[in-house]
């Protein structure tokens, strides 16, 4: 008779348990089903408050060099401080966007960015003979641009990337 109580208090403890854990394991399960994995940074309002501010200042470039090319007013000299000023805003960029977890796209963005601008003063120094070549790399600048603040704004209405 002993026994059989304690057989049917450990069975009852053992069934007791088992409903406790498996209350337990739904609950977890419902918790981390309710939860989203972030596979790319949060929106950065100063990012994006950034690039945007960038794409105007290269765009005015573009203006003003379509409008001065052929004459002394499109040397280079003229349009160092630009040149500056742009790799000043890339460099800060690229720290914010190495400061940022799971940023990965961002900084690759800025990266080639970094490098079109490099090559694009390089082309300056030489000089530009038409207004023809300008074009090209207004629109490769207008594209990089564009798949940075695209990104932006898919991330402000909470779109997740893989990164």
């Amino acid at each position: 008779m002993f026994l059989e109580d304690n057989d049917m208090k450990l069975s009852k403890v053992v069934s007791v348990q088992g409903k406790i854990i498996g209350l337990l394991l739904l609950v977890l399960s419902c918790g981390y089903a309710c939860t989203s994995v972030r596979l790319i940074s949060e929106y950065d309002p100063i990012t994006d408050e950034k690039v945007t501010e960038l794409e105007e200042k290269v765009a005015t470039y573009f203006v003003q060099l379509e409008r001065t090319i052929g004459t002394d007013e499109a040397a280079y000299e003229h349009y160092q401080t630009f040149f500056d000023e742009a790799k000043v805003d890339l460099n800060t960029l690229s720290v914010r966007a190495a400061a940022v977890d799971k940023n990965r796209i961002v900084q690759e963005q800025v990266k080639e960015l970094q490098n079109m601008l490099s090559n694009l003063e390089a082309l300056h120094k030489m000089g530009f003979a038409s207004a023809e070549q300008l074009p090209p790399l207004k629109s490769a600048f207008n594209s990089a641009f564009t798949a940075i603040i695209r990104l932006q704004m898919a991330l402000k209405r909470g779109e997740k990337y893989e990164n």
